[in-house]
């Protein structure tokens, strides 16, 4: 799983690749406040659940590349 505090100290991420490493469970809230994320691979891990209810009020507008591809989506 992926720490629920670690992207609050990455504000500035631009590229985040953490594709096939057997992730599981869902992603965090946190990621949504990296407002520079461009690009976002997750895809091959075993993830359930990208979407939390609150992504509603978070914007990721500079996001171009999302790769889920492989996962256990909901």
């Amino acid at each position: 799983q992926i720490p629920s505090g670690l992207f609050e100290r990455l504000p500035k991420l631009q590229r985040l690749d953490l594709g096939g490493n057997k992730l599981s469970g869902k992603i965090p809230l946190g990621l949504f406040n990296c407002k520079e994320l461009q690009s976002l691979i997750l895809d091959s891990n075993r993830l359930e659940e990208i979407l939390p209810k609150e992504i509603g009020n978070l914007t990721m507008s500079m996001l171009e590349v999302l790769d889920l591809d492989n996962n256990l989506l909901k």
